[in-house]
C-alpha cells in the first residue's frame, strides 16, 4: 500500500501502521474501508482500548468468527453484524487462532449523512450492536472488492457508489428494515465453502469435509463450485493458499519451510512447484522481490 492509501486507513482506522496490517487484506475508498485478517490477527485489533474515528461494522461469516454471544437465533441465509459508534473503547480478544471475519469502517460523514434519509435524530450509540443482514448483502461486499482490486477505469466512482449501498444496507439492518432475500442457494452454499477456507486453509481440507460445510453431496458441491468459480473446489482451495503464502512472504518474517506448512501444503517441494506454476517464479524469487521496500 502506498502512502496514500494509508492515510486513507487512517481516516478511518485511527493511528495504525503497515505493519499493523500484515495480516489483513484491505480495500478502500474515501469513505470507506473494508479489512479482513488474512493469514493472522489484526495487531491493531487486539490493541487494548482502541478507537475508531468512524463507524465500524463487524460482518461474521461462520459461528467459530463471533467475537459476541449472538442475542438471537442466525437462521439460514443470514449473517450477524455488530456495530461500534466512533471513538468508543473496545478491542478484540487474542485466542489460539485467529478469526476471519469482514470489518466494515464507514466514515462519520457518509453514514450520517446517509442515515438522515432513514430518520432526522441522530444515531445511538452503538457498543456491540447486534443485527441481522441477508446472505446477498455479501454481493456488494464483494463487487467492492473486486473494483478495488481490479483498477478499472471508473474505480473511484464505482467504490463511491457501492459504498453508498453498502451503507444503506447497514443502517437498514441496524433499524430493521432489511428486504427479503431473493439470494440463490447455490451461492450461499459457495459462500459458506469459502469462508471455510479462508479460515482454515493450513489445515487438510478434502471435498467431503467441504461437502459437509455446505451441508450438500461432494457431486453437487463440485458441480455448483465449477459454476459460481470456474474452478473445482480443489483448484481454489490451492489459489488461495498461495495467495495467503504470498501476504506472508511479503512481510519477510518467516522461513519459507514454515510459510509452507503453514499455508497447507505437505512439503517445501509440493509448495514450490505450485507456487511457481500460479506466480510463474520461485517463493525465494517473489520474497526477494520486496527486499526493496
Amino acid at each position: 500500500m502506498d502512502e496514500k492509501e494509508l492515510l486513507k486507513i487512517r481516516s478511518l482506522v485511527g493511528n495504525i501502521t503497515r505493519n499493523n496490517l500484515k495480516y489483513v487484506d484491505c480495500y478502500i475508498s474515501d469513505d470507506l474501508g473494508i479489512f479482513i485478517p488474512s493469514v493472522g490477527f489484526c495487531e491493531y485489533a487486539i490493541t487494548p482500548s482502541h478507537t475508531h474515528p468512524s463507524y465500524s461494522f463487524i460482518l461474521y461469516l461462520t459461528e467459530e468468527t463471533i467475537l459476541v454471544q449472538p442475542e438471537f437465533e442466525i437462521s439460514e441465509g443470514q449473517f450477524l453484524v455488530t456495530a461500534i459508534s466512533p471513538n468508543l473503547p473496545h478491542e478484540e480478544e487474542k485466542a489460539d487462532l485467529f478469526r476471519r471475519y469482514i470489518a466494515i469502517m464507514i466514515s462519520k460523514y457518509l453514514f450520517e449523512s446517509i442515515y438522515l434519509l432513514y430518520d432526522m435524530q441522530k444515531p445511538q450509540l452503538y457498543n456491540w450492536k447486534q443485527f441481522l443482514v441477508e446472505s446477498e448483502f455479501l454481493q456488494f461486499i464483494n463487487r467492492f472488492m473486486s473494483e478495488y482490486d481490479n483498477k478499472l477505469p471508473g474505480r473511484d466512482n464505482m467504490l463511491k457508489s457501492i459504498s453508498s449501498i453498502i451503507t444503506h444496507e447497514l443502517i437498514r439492518g441496524l433499524l430493521g428494515r432489511n428486504l427479503l432475500s431473493g439470494y440463490g442457494s447455490g451461492r450461499l452454499e459457495i459462500e459458506k465453502v469459502i469462508g471455510y477456507m479462508n479460515q482454515y486453509f493450513g489445515e487438510k481440507l478434502t471435498i467431503k469435509k467441504l461437502a459437509a460445510v455446505a451441508n450438500i453431496s461432494e457431486s453437487h458441491l463440485i458441480r455448483i463450485f465449477k459454476k459460481e468459480t470456474a474452478m473445482s473446489p480443489l483448484e481454489y482451495l490451492i489459489k488461495l493458499r498461495i495467495n495467503k503464502a504470498k501476504k506472508l512472504l511479503r512481510n519477510r518474517n518467516l522461513r519459507i519451510t514454515d510459510i509452507s506448512f503453514k499455508c497447507g501444503f505437505n512439503s517445501p517441494s509440493n509448495f514450490s512447484s505450485s507456487f511457481i506454476k500460479h506466480s510463474g517464479m520461485t517463493p525465494s524469487d517473489y520474497q526477494k522481490s520486496f527486499d526493496g521496500e
